[in-house]
């Protein structure tokens, strides 16, 4: 360091001080206010805005909420497959989404057809809607989109709920596991995306 400038820090510790916590300051708001919502929105990345916020509407479900189970079950891909044989976005189970068009008057669909987006993400609302009528908890609900709504009657018998509503056990890991990475993902969409939903269509 050059000695003036050694000197100088030494007669001005607290004004050095003052200046290094302003800027530390201004660096870590650079980073989570700018810096942070951009990287995560690499990985929470939003498509199919208009299709969400139909099918929400229509369905009447919190639209971060089917953002969160698109995210959890396929990433946004609209062409993933499961090894169970589940399709598209909100991976449906061809059984499951051929029943919800059935009920929803849509003549005709076929299980290829379960892949176009718009669809999917109406039939998995549909399905997901169905599931917080019964068991009024979204917790609850969301293990049963999971694991089976069988399932999630048995263990709401065999183990009953929580104080919150939500199941006091899960003994599947996988659906355990999923419950909380489908809440997190929402409460990521809200915060990175909280405009986009809530604002009218321009």
């Amino acid at each position: 360091m050059i000695p003036s400038m050694k000197r100088w820090i030494e007669e001005h510790k607290l004004l050095f001080g003052a200046l290094v916590l302003v800027l530390t300051g201004a660096l870590l708001y650079g980073y989570f206010a700018l810096g942070r919502p951009a990287l995560l929105k690499t990985r929470y990345r939003l498509a199919y805005e208009q299709e969400i916020r139909a099918a929400a509407e229509e369905f009447s479900l919190d639209p971060y909420l089917v953002c969160g189970v698109i995210f959890t079950e396929s990433s946004f891909h609209p062409e993933a497959k499961s090894g169970v044989g589940a399709l598209g976005l909100m991976q449906l189970m061809p059984a499951t989404g051929l029943e919800e068009a059935e009920l929803l008057g849509l003549a005709g669909v076929t299980e290829e057809q379960l892949l176009d987006p718009a669809l999917n993400i109406r039939l998995g609302c549909a399905y997901l809607r169905k599931l917080l009528d019964e068991f009024g908890n979204p917790g609850v609900a969301l293990a049963a989109y999971n694991a089976g709504p069988g399932r999630a009657r048995q263990w709401l018998e065999q183990y009953g709920t929580k104080a919150d509503g939500t199941l006091l056990y899960i003994p599947y890991p996988e659906t355990d596991k999923y419950v909380g990475r489908v809440n997190m993902a929402r409460g990521v969409y809200s915060r990175l995306y909280a405009k986009v939903f809530t604002e009218d269509e321009a």
